[in-house]
């Protein structure tokens, strides 16, 4: 009997907790991809809560650390043959200049090269499914500026500039997979949740200056579970969603820097040299 499998990264917090929360009640395994493993274990209790059927499987995985992120997709390999719909959700943001362990900034390690790494990894497996879906949480931030030399380890920081970057290399990373695999049956699609309601970002500034910042913003933010929305549709329905940019569930044109294809062949070309792979 075919088991439906559904990876997800940062499911233990925010958008990707709400969604996976949703969607276990509608695959037969999930597998946790997750940096806290407390949190993890938390959370596995809690989905079994929801769907005593499903099985649920813990996979450490840090998106900052390549190793990590190697490693992780080398136990997902040992543990299953196939992944029906993988969702790239976990993301960060910084306001101050960070390196990851491997010496890149700190938001494009998090939110772009890991994810990267990880869905070339796993892509065999994806594509041994029935449904062959990945779904990347990107963001409106795409459009705050353009991609910018040198890609990995800016001389100059900005956290607005540096966050919009890495969300504008995971909105290549969708379209690439859409490129060249669609024909192949893969149905890849790039999420924007909306501005919502979570702690990322504020355990990198004072106190002082997160609550003053939150709140200021807060009229403008969207609940986690609405946030989740966009996720939850895509999985629900992935041919309606195939290779397209969701902007909080409507299936929207990608303006601006997202639609630059001679930069985007750049950047993807730049990504594989930079982790050392022929093809994504």
């Amino acid at each position: 009997m075919y088991e439906s499998i559904l990876a997800i990264t940062g499911p233990t917090s925010g958008i990707g907790q709400a969604a996976v929360k949703v969607l276990v009640k509608q695959y037969d395994r999930v597998l946790l991809l997750c940096r806290n493993l407390t949190k993890g274990e938390a959370l596995k209790k809690a989905l079994f809560e929801i769907n005593p059927q499903a099985r649920v499987d813990l996979i450490e995985c840090d998106l900052s650390d390549l190793s990590s992120v190697k490693t992780a997709a080398a136990t997902t390999h040992k543990q299953v043959n196939h992944i029906d719909c993988l969702i790239n959700n976990a993301g960060m943001v910084s306001t101050t200049k960070r390196e990851s362990s491997d010496g890149y900034e700190l938001m494009m390690a998090t939110n772009y090269l890991g994810p990267f790494l990880l869905t070339h990894e796993l892509l065999p497996l994806v594509m041994n499914s029935e449904s062959k879906q990945v779904i990347v949480v990107s963001s409106g931030a795409y459009k705050f500026v353009p991609m910018k030399r040198p890609f990995f380890s800016p001389q100059h920081f900005n956290p607005l500039a540096g966050y919009g970057r890495s969300k504008l290399g995971t909105l290549y990373l969708a379209q690439e997979l859409h490129e060249q695999y669609s024909r192949q049956g893969l149905k890849t699609t790039a999420v924007h949740p909306g501005m919502v309601s979570t702690n990322i970002g504020r355990n990198n500034v004072s106190q002082k200056v997160g609550d003053f910042v939150f709140k200021l913003l807060d009229p403008l933010f969207v609940t986690v579970d609405e946030g989740a929305q966009p996720i939850i549709l895509a999985a629900d329905h992935p041919e309606k969603y195939a290779g397209v940019y969701s902007d909080e569930g409507k299936i929207a044109a990608v303006k601006q820097y997202g639609s630059d294809f001679i930069m985007r062949r750049e950047f993807i070309d730049a990504t594989l040299l930079e982790l050392d792979l022929k093809a994504l």
